[in-house]
């Protein structure tokens, strides 16, 4: 009888148990629908503040910046052909020369004694062929006999002809029409085929050599107007395309193109740098943002969309860029709505209030050097691996952020913004450029 008392007993304390954990397991449950009641978004926080930008069609005229460098229209370095002594210079440094002039003589004292020991040979040849010819024309003679005669003197001749080709090796002379650098020799110098006597350069016209983007390839072409600017110029040159390589380079997958410019003052010299400017065509509804609303990644780039007060990811492809906008190609359509400041704390889904809407960009100051293709441009743009003092982790503490600091429309707290930075360097870009305020990296964000 006590046996079967103790194991009620031992079941009804198991049934309690279970019941207890039934209750609180359902005590829970209504306690998170109540502080809840939608069940679609949990421990949201309080909107954040953020500008936007309305996408709108607009037109624009495609350009693109890059560097190039001067090249000259014909350059070479001037070498001798032959080993030798320098017996006479016939150039003066920094001279305009002509095509043919005499450069540089070497010693051929050799070659004119073997030349004129063939000369003699020949003369003596010429008469006994002209004897054989006569003796031969009486029938005194055999034709192999003749013929004979013949080829010893054609044999001296050609000996004669190869000594003036070795003559001619011993004088240096212009190539083209040209000005002749500074002279690296001395007369009396001893030089081989690989020493340097001086350079000879023809610098009008000029050239031009750049490379633009493969993106643009459709929208240049031979015969195209090209801008540049060389250092310590003040005026704007323009060229003409002339030639592009008939590739695109794997590395930089760039496209390498030639312009020619005229040259008549010379003061444009080969070797020097130049920003060029190639306009590509006029786009009569081209989608333009803020540069500061572009977002970039390890595969491209992405801007946040305003959509029904929440934040959305979208990822475009972009083109021509200035100091101060871009053009999107893919990715925007008209009306949309870029978010343009606190990027670095938004994420998908995120609720956010809107307080200042743009319409208009702002204008473009004067281009500086910028290059297209290496994820560089002007003010407010996005650099490659840089980032500004003004983002970093260290000016929103989370020992700094206190109760007192709450506001109603107080942003993400530290942690939000940790996660922004280390996503940021993490891939690799950096982010240049103003447009990040404390208070959107968290000095005046909720108590945490």
């Amino acid at each position: 009888m006590n046996r079967n008392i103790k194991r009620a007993i031992i079941a009804g304390l198991l049934l309690l148990v279970v019941a207890l954990l039934l209750w609180y397991r359902l005590d829970s449950s209504n306690g998170s629908e109540t502080a809840d009641p939608d069940g679609s978004r949990q421990n949201e926080q309080p909107a954040m503040t953020v500008d936007g930008f309305v996408v709108s069609p607009e037109p624009f005229k495609e350009t693109v910046y890059t560097s190039g460098n001067i090249l000259a229209d014909e350059e070479i370095y001037v070498r001798p052909e032959t080993a030798g002594r320098i017996t006479a210079i016939h150039f003066e440094e920094d001279s305009e020369v002509r095509e043919g002039d005499l450069l540089v003589k070497l010693n051929d004292a050799d070659l004119q004694q073997e030349k004129r020991r063939v000369t003699y040979q020949i003369n003596l040849a010429q008469i006994r062929e002209q004897r054989q010819e006569e003796l031969l024309g009486r029938n005194a003679i055999a034709q192999d006999d003749y013929d004979v005669a013949l080829n010893e003197l054609n044999t001296l001749i050609a000996q004669r002809d190869g000594i003036d080709a070795q003559i001619d090796k011993t004088e240096i002379r212009a190539p083209f029409d040209g000005i002749i650098g500074l002279k690296e020799i001395s007369v009396g110098s001893n030089v081989t085929t690989q020493s340097t006597i001086t350079s000879l350069q023809k610098i009008d016209p000029i050239k031009v050599e750049f490379s633009i983007p493969e993106r643009y390839r459709a929208s240049v072409a031979r015969g195209q107007t090209v801008r540049f600017r060389v250092e310590g110029g003040e005026n704007e040159n323009e060229g003409e395309i002339y030639a592009i390589q008939p590739r695109v380079d794997r590395e930089t997958r760039t496209l390498r193109m030639r312009a020619i410019a005229s040259n008549p003052d010379l003061r444009i010299f080969p070797g020097g740098y130049a920003r060029v400017e190639v306009d590509l065509q006029e786009l009569e509804d081209a989608l333009l943002i803020p540069s500061e609303a572009l977002v970039p990644e390890i595969t491209g780039y992405h801007v946040f969309l305003l959509s029904d007060g929440y934040v959305s990811e979208r990822a475009v492809e972009i083109g021509t860029r200035t100091d101060r906008s871009v053009v999107i190609r893919e990715g925007l359509a008209p009306g949309d709505t870029v978010i343009t400041t606190g990027l670095l704390q938004i994420r998908e889904g995120m609720r956010v209030n809107v307080q200042t809407v743009e319409e208009e960009l702002p204008e473009d100051e004067p281009a500086g050097d910028e290059t297209i293709g290496d994820g560089s441009a002007g003010y407010g743009t996005f650099g490659d691996g840089t980032a500004d003092k003004d983002i970093a982790g260290d000016e929103a503490p989370g020992d700094e952020i206190t109760g007192d600091e709450t506001t109603g429309d107080g942003t993400a707290g530290t942690g939000k913004t940790g996660v922004g930075l280390e996503k940021a360097f993490s891939s690799g870009v950096g982010v240049t450029g103003p447009g990040y305020t404390e208070s959107e990296l968290g000095t005046g964000t909720t108590d945490l």
